[in-house]
């Protein structure tokens, strides 16, 4: 009731924000005051995102001395087409110390009516699946990996999507990268699109996730709240355990633990060397489904987890303000939404609205991003005029969440509760 209360909350405050700033000069100008002072911050995050990442991806990476016991955690339910091509990525890790291997693999067999065990024990290696039940439980990813938490046996838990590819490198890869920040309780690699060379929607993805990772560098190096994206990720168990386990009945597990952990005092560290593939959604409804899922999952975190963070005074307030400053990408949205509505329904009156206010909202949001994206594709260093196209096609793909976070906001508020998780389709692309 709480989220559903907050979210109208946000609604009518979006629309009464949005009214004024159409109707009041001084209104609209104070808010086109707000979106440039927050491009401001936002190129001040991309040229940190991407000294960041330049010093990562230019680094001679030796070998770490000292190898932590891993337990790869791989959730799987009808996986069968692409588990296989990970399965053997696994098995063929360089993670050993004195000739011993220092990782496990476990495969949670979610409830599948395909052959996605046989896919996996096929590959051989010591990869160990377990099979968890129908109705054992909600159907979240976060419910699979709270339900394999007694399964695992390393001192670092590593999670890895079923469509991932990886390179033999990738385990010794993450754990000398987090020798950068050793406080640091998780680690985040760095996302790309398997397939983004199949049209424009899949690399406009992997676009999106350079700029993520941009993004999340420049609030690392600025000691913010960088956070984990579910596939790729590695957590201390100790520091897991303390913040409460994996939960079980949030739509993105990932970015929940990630409040938890901020709030606790800790912090996640980031690998922009280190590459896990991943398929990106190649069909638009797809692509408005799964992000309509990340989007509530990530507004139901900050709703119930965003006020204790802002209010726990032990955290730096750097830190603190980091986390208030990107709750205020999720803002602009509704803002930009109701804004369009308002001065559509002021045409017929004598008084027009001030339609450079939408104007504004939308080149601030896009601006934002394409500084973003310039930063990540320039950290790779992407020849000039692919970078400048590459980026473009980056911004104007970010921009359909103007759409998606008014319409999850609309969702948690008066819509039915989304319990399960619906798995984005995959396509057959082992080999």
């Amino acid at each position: 009731m709480t989220g559903r209360l907050l979210a109208g909350a946000i609604l009518i405050g979006a629309a009464i924000v949005g009214w004024l700033s159409i109707t009041s000069t001084l209104v609209a100008r104070l808010l086109q005051a707000a979106i440039g002072l927050s491009l401001v911050y936002v190129g001040y995050l991309a040229w940190r995102g991407w000294r960041v990442m330049r010093a990562a991806l230019a680094a001679h990476a030796p070998s770490p001395t000292e190898l932590p016991w891993i337990t790869v955690v791989v959730p799987a339910s009808n996986e069968a087409g692409v588990i296989a091509g990970l399965a053997r990525d696994l098995s063929g890790q360089d993670y050993a110390e004195g000739g011993s291997t220092r990782f496990d693999v476990l495969v949670v067999d979610d409830g599948s009516t395909d052959t996605t065990a046989d896919a996996a024990r096929a590959a051989g290696g010591e990869i160990q699946v377990a099979r968890r039940e129908r109705g054992s439980g909600p159907e979240t990813k976060g419910a699979v990996l709270a339900w394999a938490a007694d399964r695992v046996s390393g001192d670092v838990i590593c999670v890895l999507d079923a469509d991932s590819r990886i390179r033999g490198d990738f385990l010794r890869g993450a754990i000398h990268a987090w020798h950068r920040d050793p406080d640091a309780v998780a680690l985040q690699v760095q996302r790309r699109a398997l397939n983004r060379g199949s049209g424009w929607l899949a690399a406009a993805q992997d676009e999106e996730q350079l700029m993520d990772m941009a993004s999340q560098c420049g609030r690392w190096a600025t000691d913010g709240t960088a956070e984990l994206r579910g596939n790729g990720m590695f957590v201390r168990r100790r520091a897991l355990d303390a913040a409460g386990g994996w939960a079980e009945h949030a739509l993105t597990e990932d970015l929940d633990l990630s409040t938890r952990l901020t709030t606790a005092g800790e912090r996640v560290a980031l690998a922009p060397e280190v590459e896990v593939h991943e398929q990106a959604v190649e069909r638009a409804g797809d692509l408005w489904r799964q992000r309509m899922r990340w989007a509530e999952g990530s507004l139901r975190r900050l709703i119930e987890h965003g006020p204790g963070l802002v209010a726990n005074r032990r955290l730096p307030f750097g830190r603190r303000l980091d986390f208030v400053l990107f709750i205020g990408e999720f803002l602009i949205p509704p803002v930009f939404v109701t804004s369009i509505a308002a001065s559509l329904l002021t045409i017929p009156l004598p008084q027009p609205a001030d339609w450079t206010v939408p104007v504004t909202l939308f080149l601030g949001y896009g601006l934002g991003t394409y500084l973003l994206a310039l930063a990540g594709l320039a950290a790779r260093r992407e020849p000039v005029l692919p970078l400048l196209g590459r980026a473009t096609r980056g911004a104007l793909f970010l921009s359909h969440w103007l759409l998606i976070v008014p319409a999850a906001l609309l969702r948690i508020a008066v819509g039915p509760a989304t319990t399960s998780f619906v798995r984005t389709p995959r396509l057959p692309l082992d080999g």
